[in-house]
């Protein structure tokens, strides 16, 4: 498993979804149920990479626009959301969050780009093809770092100005 497989089972999982986040997330699921229980600690690992790469407060101010608020929790189903997307769009997303003005699609189902169950989509997987429990998952440290996300911490008063295109489209 490298981060070129890891993007093309999430691409295969949301055109198999067509537009469903739930179903995407059980499609992904079923992709994952077909690779060896190292593989899928291996999809895992590159996750959560990515998943701590966008812990940054510049992606956190443009989830807090799209969706009129968003809590600690809210952000975590937020940047599974933005995996879910594709690497082209959490790439764009990443270099310039006001770009998801664009990339979010009217027709998307997941309307404050919020989905829960990704972060946890390859344990399951492993727990099923294993059959052991979760605690018992053996994955790679996360790095994720107590003093919270990487960049310039925001003011709410200060989104708009800071996201021009995402508060147009979502105030």
């Amino acid at each position: 498993m490298d981060n070129t497989w890891f993007w093309k089972l999430i691409d295969k999982s949301r055109q198999a979804s067509d537009g469903d986040p739930a179903q995407q997330l059980e499609e992904l699921g079923a992709l994952l149920d077909d690779l060896s229980a190292e593989d899928i600690v291996e999809f895992q690992n590159i996750f959560n990479s990515h998943f701590q790469s966008s812990y940054t407060w510049p992606l956190w101010g443009a989830a807090y626009v799209i969706g009129g608020g968003c809590s600690d929790d809210g952000f975590d189903y937020f940047r599974g959301w933005l995996i879910s997307r594709g690497e082209k769009v959490f790439n764009a997303a990443n270099a310039d969050p006001d770009k998801l003005a664009s990339l979010v699609q009217e027709s998307d189902e997941d309307d404050d780009c919020q989905v829960e169950g990704w972060q946890s989509v390859g344990i399951d997987a492993w727990c099923r093809k294993t059959g052991l429990k979760y605690a018992a998952f053996p994955s790679r440290p996360s790095g994720v770092q107590s003093n919270g996300p990487a960049g310039d911490e925001w003011s709410e008063e200060d989104l708009d100005r800071l996201y021009p295109r995402l508060a147009k489209r979502f105030n």
